[in-house]
């Protein structure tokens, strides 16, 4: 299996240094990316007061167990939930090591390591099915047909690969019509759907194989249209390939047709956000009302949002933003202008809005709203009342070391 995740890595020695390096030349990890910080646990602590926190963190720290536990308690007040992280230290004691681990450390090596040392830890974290670091789903449904659902999903799957330098993969659900890669001016190597027909067969290796790549960080399963009468996928093998996908990749974007099935239903919930576009007409407020209601009833009041396209098409006679709001209960999360000749451009072009109109005032405001969507704090500290790092992933101690 080829890993799609990200690593950053705070050596205090050069061995270690080199060690890391060469983690990138393995097969398995040749689409991981690696970033290193020389300085240890304390500057592990200090980086992540101003940025985000990448799924897997090795730190190496030379002192006893009382700095690594200073360390780590550091890192639990700025790092995100959910993070793997291994320890690299000098202590060769049973002992030091289980306490470590029933404190919820993901590893812990002595050194010196090697490069085999530290891939075989990052392997075994991910081995462990209740540790395998899952990346966020973001589903994508317009409230009727035509209203820019697919055009956004494209756009901000591009926009957080680009700007996060994080692997992001999109999913063209739409077998038939799907627009994902065309928009992308891209040519998939087979249909997803024939990923689908067997839900035992689908795994990392073969959903690789269905992948089609766009620049370095982002990937598709997509199709190129067609009339081919399909058989309805199994609820089974959605779900199947959706919680593969999580694990190759920090953000899965979920592009929805405008068909309700029990597998669309299925998908809708084990999302991690919710984005429906709206037009500003009756029949589009009429629609988003039954999706919020039956979302709400389902979900409670967990992610979900509404983004209003083309909200100045018809100026006199449109509903508006607050007309939504008021029949919703939740404002617009985004409000996009009408420009046809723009989104015709880009189109022709199959270029996304950072690439054909980066200075066009929708390029910020797209960036700033995939990064809401990400959970992209800007490197904000979390509050003392957040879970502990210590608290993630705790799990019994191993018998020995």
């Amino acid at each position: 299996m080829i890993h799609r995740f990200s690593i950053e890595a705070f050596p205090l020695s050069k061995d270690t240094e080199a060690a890391l390096a060469g983690l990138t030349s393995e097969r398995e990890f040749a689409k991981t990316k690696l970033t290193i910080h020389f300085g240890g646990m304390a500057r592990a602590a200090k980086h992540y007061v101003d940025n985000p926190s990448p799924q897997f963190i090795l730190v190496e720290e030379n002192g006893g167990p009382d700095e690594i536990q200073k360390g780590l308690e550091a890192l639990a007040e700025v790092v995100e939930p959910g993070r793997k992280v291994i320890v690299i230290g000098s202590i060769n004691d049973v002992q030091a090591y289980r306490r470590l681990i029933n404190q919820g450390v993901s590893e812990y090596l002595v050194g010196p390591v090697s490069t085999a040392d530290i891939a075989a830890a990052i392997i075994s974290c991910i081995k462990d099915a209740s540790s395998t670091p899952k990346g966020r789903v973001i589903s994508f449904l317009g409230s009727r047909g035509g209203v820019g659902s697919s055009t956004l999903a494209a756009n901000i799957a591009w926009t957080l690969a680009q700007t996060t330098q994080e692997e992001v993969i999109g999913i063209d659900l739409d077998f038939n019509f799907g627009t994902m890669a065309l928009s992308l001016n891209l040519d998939p190597k087979q249909a997803v759907f024939d990923a689908l027909t067997e839900a035992e067969r689908i795994d990392p290796v073969l959903i690789e194989r269905f992948m089609t790549e766009h620049g370095s960080h982002f990937s598709i399963l997509s199709t190129t249209g067609s009339l081919k009468e399909m058989a309805e996928p199994s609820t089974e093998a959605i779900e199947r390939l959706v919680d593969i996908c999580r694990t190759m990749a920090q953000v899965v974007v979920l592009d929805l047709p405008r068909q309700w099935s029990s597998w669309a239903s299925a998908v809708l919930l084990l999302s991690d956000e919710i984005v429906l576009t709206a037009n500003p007409d009756i029949a589009n407020l009429r629609d988003a009302k039954m999706m919020f209601d039956w979302l709400k009833s389902r979900r409670g009041n967990t992610s979900s949002r509404l983004v209003l396209n083309k909200a100045d098409v018809a100026k006199r006679n449109q509903l508006s933003a607050k007309d939504f709001q008021d029949t919703l209960g939740q404002a617009p999360s985004l409000t996009i202008g009408f420009d046809p000749t723009l989104f015709a451009q880009l189109a022709n072009n199959g270029q996304m809005v950072g690439e054909g109109a980066k200075s066009h005032r929708l390029n910020e405001q797209l960036r700033q709203f995939a990064h809401q969507l990400a959970g992209r704090k800007g490197g904000t500290a979390r509050s003392s009342s957040a879970p502990k790092l210590l608290n993630w992933l705790k799990r019994p101690a191993k018998s020995s070391k």
